[in-house]
C-alpha cells in the first residue's frame, strides 16, 4: 500500500468526500476513532457558497482559546491534543487507518447521474484541473523558462516568488487580466483565448506582479487619439480612458518591488509585453484552420492552453503513459 512508501515520520490525515466533506479525527495516543467532525458545505445544492475558514476552524476545534484578562500572568497552556486531533505520524496509525478505509462505507446521501456539481468530488476535480492551467502558465513562466534572461534576473525573479505571499505567488504564475468595456464594470478573466484583434472596444490591465500592461484595444486607441475624451458629450469615454489607470495606481502604490508600469495600444511595439503573456489560441501554424477566428495571430512557437490540455488527455489514457 501507498502508506508504506511514506517516511515513517510523515503526517497523514483523511478526508473523505461525498455529498459532505468529512474530516476524521486521529487520537494522539494512535488510536483513531472514525467521528466525522465534518466540514459540510452550507448549501451543497449551491456550489458557490461555501463555509467560511474561521468557521471551519471553530467547527474542527482548532480556534484559539480567548486570551487571559488577567494582567501580569502568563496566558493559559493551549490543549496539545488539538493540533494532532487529524494529523499523526504515519507509524502511530498505519495500522488502524487501513482498517479504517477498508471499512469504509457508501455515502449515505447518494447523489445521482448527471449531478456532479453537488458531490464535493465534483468541486475537488474542478480544483485539480485548474492546476493544469496553472501547469500550463508556470512552464512559460520565468521561473521555468530562462531564454533572454540572464541569471541575475532569474535570481531575482524566484527570490520573490519565495518570499511573497501565496496570492501575489499565484499572480507571478497565471497573471490577472481585467477588461474593461462600456457594457458593465471590469470583468476579472484569466488569459484571453480570443485573438486580441477581435475585442478592438476594450481596455486590457493585465498584472503580472513584475509589470503593469494597460492596453488599449484598436477602435478604443482610434478615440484617443481622435480626443473624444476632451469632448463633454464623451464623459463616459473619459471615464472608461480613467478606471484602468485608477487600478494602476491603486497597485502601484501598494505593490513592493514596484512593478515596471507599460501603457500602450493596438498595434504599438510594447503590447508585446501583453502578447507574450496571453494564451496564444490563434498562431501562424492555425491561422488558415477550420473554424479558426478571423485576426492577427501570434507569432510564437508556443502552444496553446488547448492543446495543452489536448496533450495530457492523451498521456492520461495512454497505455505507455
Amino acid at each position: 500500500m501507498s502508506l508504506s512508501l511514506l517516511p515513517p515520520n510523515a503526517l497523514v490525515g483523511l478526508i473523505t468526500f461525498g455529498r459532505m466533506v468529512q474530516v476524521h479525527e486521529l487520537t494522539c495516543g494512535g488510536s483513531l476513532r472514525a467521528t466525522c467532525s465534518g466540514a459540510p458545505r452550507t448549501s451543497p445544492l449551491n456550489r458557490s457558497r461555501w463555509v467560511k475558514a474561521g468557521v471551519v476552524v471553530e467547527m474542527l476545534g482548532l480556534s484559539k482559546p480567548a486570551a487571559s484578562g488577567q494582567q501580569g500572568r502568563p496566558p493559559a497552556p493551549q490543549d496539545a491534543s488539538a493540533s494532532c486531533k487529524f494529523l499523526q505520524p504515519v507509524h502511530r496509525v498505519d495500522m488502524n487507518l487501513t482498517d479504517l478505509l477498508g471499512e469504509l462505507q457508501r455515502d449515505p446521501w447518494p447523489v445521482p447521474q448527471g449531478k456532479r456539481p453537488l458531490r464535493s468530488t465534483g468541486v475537488a476535480l474542478s480544483v485539480a484541473v485548474g492546476l493544469l492551467e496553472f501547469m500550463f502558465h508556470l512552464r512559460r513562466s520565468p521561473f521555468l523558462q530562462v531564454f533572454n534572461n540572464s541569471p541575475d534576473e532569474s535570481s531575482y525573479y524566484r527570490h520573490h516568488f519565495v518570499r511573497q505571499d501565496l496570492t501575489q505567488s499565484l499572480i507571478m504564475i497565471q497573471p490577472i487580466l481585467y477588461s474593461y468595456s462600456f457594457h458593465g464594470p471590469p470583468e476579472v478573466s484569466l488569459t484571453p483565448s480570443m485573438p486580441l484583434s477581435s475585442i478592438p472596444d476594450r481596455i486590457l490591465l493585465m498584472d503580472t506582479f513584475f509589470q503593469l500592461v494597460i492596453y488599449h484595444g484598436e477602435t478604443i486607441a482610434q478615440w484617443r487619439k481622435a480626443g473624444y475624451q476632451e469632448k463633454a458629450e464623451y464623459e463616459n469615454f473619459k471615464q472608461l480612458l480613467q478606471a484602468p489607470l485608477d487600478d494602476a495606481q491603486e497597485i502601484l502604490q501598494t505593490r513592493f518591488p514596484m512593478p515596471r508600469y507599460i501603457d500602450t495600444e493596438h498595434g504599438g511595439s510594447q503590447a508585446r509585453f501583453l502578447l507574450s503573456k496571453v494564451n496564444p489560441s490563434q498562431t501562424h501554424n492555425n491561422l488558415y484552420a477550420w473554424g479558426q477566428e478571423t485576426g492577427a495571430p501570434i507569432l510564437t512557437d508556443d502552444v496553446s492552453l488547448q492543446v495543452f490540455m489536448d496533450h495530457l488527455k492523451k498521456l492520461a489514457v495512454s497505455s505507455s503513459a
